[in-house]
C-alpha cells in the first residue's frame, strides 16, 4: 500500500505577507487580544459564539493546531504592520475528504473595519487556498442581516447560491456564497481601485495605536475547544 506524503501546510503554515498585513498561524500569544476583540458584541453579533473565556480561547488554539496537523482545518491570524499579536482570524475547513471543497469564515476587530486590511488579507487567503491547498470550491455563509459581510464576499467575486432559512442560532437566515478556483484565476489580477492611501494609512495607524498588547493574565489549564467561524464581518 502506497502512503502519500501530506502537504507541507499540514506540518507548518507559511507566513503570507501583504503590504499592510501579515498572516500566520494563530498562536498562544494571540489569546488575550483575540478574546477581547472577538467577544466585542459588535463583532460577535454575526459569528458563531466565540470561546467564553481566555482559557477556552487558548483551548481553541490548541484544537486548531491539531486540526491543521490532521489536514482538516487551518486558522490564520491577521497581524497588521506595527503589531505582533492578532486582531482577527481567517479559518478554512474542509467539506469533503480531499479538501477540494472548503468553507471559510473570518472575523476582524471593529477598530480595523473599513481600513482595507481585510480585503488585502482575504486576497492572500484565497490565493493560498486555491494555489497551494488545491481547493476547487470555496464556500461561505453569512447572516442575511450582515450587510457588511455579504458585501465583502460579493466584492471578493463570490456568487450567492442559496438562502438557508433558520440556519444560524435557529432564528437567522443565511446566504450561501461560493467562489470557484477557475473563476478566481480568470479574474486575476483584480482591477485596481482608486482610494486615498494616506487616509487609509492614518486609519490603520490609529487602529494599531488603540490596540495595545494586552498584559498576559494567569490562566487555568486550557483544554481543546472546537470553534468554527461561521459568518463574519469586515
Amino acid at each position: 500500500m502506497i502512503e502519500l506524503q501530506p502537504p507541507d501546510w499540514w506540518r507548518e503554515l507559511p507566513v503570507l505577507r501583504g503590504s499592510t498585513v501579515r498572516l500566520r498561524e494563530v498562536a498562544v500569544q494571540d489569546v488575550d487580544a483575540l478574546f477581547e476583540l472577538l467577544t466585542d458584541p459588535v463583532v460577535s453579533k454575526f459569528i458563531s459564539p466565540p470561546p467564553p473565556s481566555a482559557e477556552a480561547f487558548e483551548g481553541f488554539i490548541t484544537w486548531a493546531h491539531r486540526q491543521r496537523r490532521a489536514g482538516t482545518c487551518v486558522c490564520f491570524a491577521i497581524v497588521p504592520d506595527g503589531l505582533t499579536h492578532a486582531v482577527g482570524l481567517f479559518q478554512v475547513r474542509r467539506l469533503d475528504p480531499e479538501f477540494k471543497i472548503a468553507e471559510w469564515g473570518f472575523a476582524l476587530g471593529a477598530a480595523f473595519w473599513g481600513t482595507g486590511l481585510f480585503a488585502e488579507a482575504a486576497q492572500l487567503i484565497a490565493e493560498f487556498v486555491f494555489r497551494e491547498m488545491g481547493v476547487h470550491r470555496l464556500e461561505a455563509r453569512a447572516v442575511t442581516e450582515n450587510a457588511r459581510g455579504n458585501r465583502v464576499l460579493e466584492r471578493m467575486g463570490a456568487k450567492g447560491e442559496a438562502v438557508l432559512h433558520r440556519a444560524f442560532g435557529r432564528e437567522h437566515t443565511q446566504f450561501l456564497w461560493a467562489i470557484l478556483a477557475e473563476e478566481w484565476m480568470q479574474n486575476l489580477p483584480p482591477q485596481p481601485s482608486v482610494f486615498d492611501a494616506a487616509r487609509v494609512k492614518r486609519q490603520i495607524e490609529k487602529a494599531v495605536a488603540a490596540t495595545q498588547q494586552p498584559t498576559p493574565k494567569r490562566r487555568l489549564k486550557a483544554h481543546p475547544f472546537p470553534f468554527y467561524l461561521i459568518g463574519g464581518d469586515d
